[in-house]
């Protein structure tokens, strides 16, 4: 994926490095590690995951963890589930697209991950049709102890869901002026490898990094801020 281009050369190194570093760590996973790390997923996910309710999950790139399996129990028992379609790397714009175990899948144009078939949603659309809330299941490289993410260098989820105080949902195509205001708040929760989890400091954190609320791993789910 581009990188963020509005990163200082600094900050844009150091993140490089650390990049580089986890990305190495997760190509020595195994396809098993990953399958039953899945599996412990499902089991953690739905103790900060309401059933029933709307959630924008992700369909996993090599090495991320897999949500798919938490995914389809979700679905199974009457939540709503998205996933993204990189509809834009200029603009760094996401769609969603309603997804199912038995969703049609093809390549992204743009990166090395499967994006299901049918109706796209603008991020704002989403929302729209969510008012109640939405939980976003982010992936990304690490996070740290203070909810701060670092994802693989994009800027996709930064892009479209902003990093103002409320959380509110934003892009360079569908603005938060655009965006209505009686919609509930959304919930970040950054999907990652347990030793992913790192000490404030372990690389640079720029305003524009998305925050989470709460972060969870193969091992526990851990709750930094209320919504």
């Amino acid at each position: 994926m581009p990188t963020h281009a509005d990163e200082p050369a600094s900050a844009a190194a150091a993140k490089a490095a650390a990049r580089s570093r986890l990305r190495s760590a997760r190509r020595e996973l195994t396809g098993d590690q990953i399958a039953i790390r899945g599996q412990a997923l499902a089991r953690v996910l739905p103790s900060v995951v309401p059933a029933g309710s709307a959630v924008a999950g992700y369909v996993p790139m090599p090495g991320e963890p897999d949500v798919r399996p938490f995914l389809s129990g979700h679905a199974a028992g009457g939540g709503a589930v998205y996933v993204p379609v990189i509809a834009s790397t200029r603009d760094r714009v996401l769609e969603w697209v309603s997804w199912a175990p038995e969703a049609g899948l093809r390549r992204s144009a743009f990166a090395a991950v499967d994006e299901p078939l049918g109706d796209r949603l603008g991020t704002v659309a989403l929302r729209e049709r969510h008012p109640e809330g939405l939980t976003v299941l982010v992936p990304g490289l690490a996070v740290d102890q203070h909810g701060a993410r670092m994802g693989q260098g994009g800027g996709f989820y930064d892009t479209a869901f902003g990093n103002d105080a409320d959380h509110q949902a934003s892009t360079p195509v569908e603005s938060a002026a655009d965006s209505p205001t009686d919609l509930a708040p959304l919930r970040f929760i950054a999907v990652v490898h347990a030793a992913e989890v790192l000490s404030p400091g372990a690389f640079p954190v720029e305003p524009h990094d998305l925050r989470v609320h709460i972060i969870v791993t193969e091992r526990e789910a851990t709750t930094l801020r209320p919504v």
